[in-house]
């Protein structure tokens, strides 16, 4: 059985740099983590440091990697999710925020 979450999660897909890393690309966001696709091997434990991009913001964080999910072997495709240890003062303001101006945004289509 699953436990509501204590935090909703909404799904933005937010640029995140890592020091010493490939940069990624976030699946959802919360206050208190997010979930991305992994480009590299990870493992559960590990320490990350590095910077959200909320808009035209950078916000610096430190997190641990809570979990991973491996689709493709042990080296490359997955999915992992990290809580933050340490995270910028206005975050939680920066994030409702954007969330705010995603649910603005005009849809276009293309043809």
């Amino acid at each position: 059985m699953h436990l509501p979450r204590a935090v909703p999660r909404f799904e933005h897909r937010l640029a995140v740099r890592l020091r010493g890393m490939l940069p990624v690309y976030t699946r959802d966001v919360s206050q208190s983590g997010f979930c991305a696709d992994m480009l590299q091997p990870m493992k559960a434990g590990d320490v990350l440091e590095g910077a959200l991009l909320l808009g035209d913001e950078e916000i610096p964080f430190q997190g641990e990697v809570m979990w991973v999910r491996r689709s493709a072997g042990e080296r490359t495709r997955g999915r992992y999710g990290v809580r933050f240890v340490t995270i910028g003062e206005d975050f939680q303001r920066l994030l409702v925020a954007y969330r705010r101006l995603q649910g603005k945004r005009l849809v276009r289509w293309f043809t």
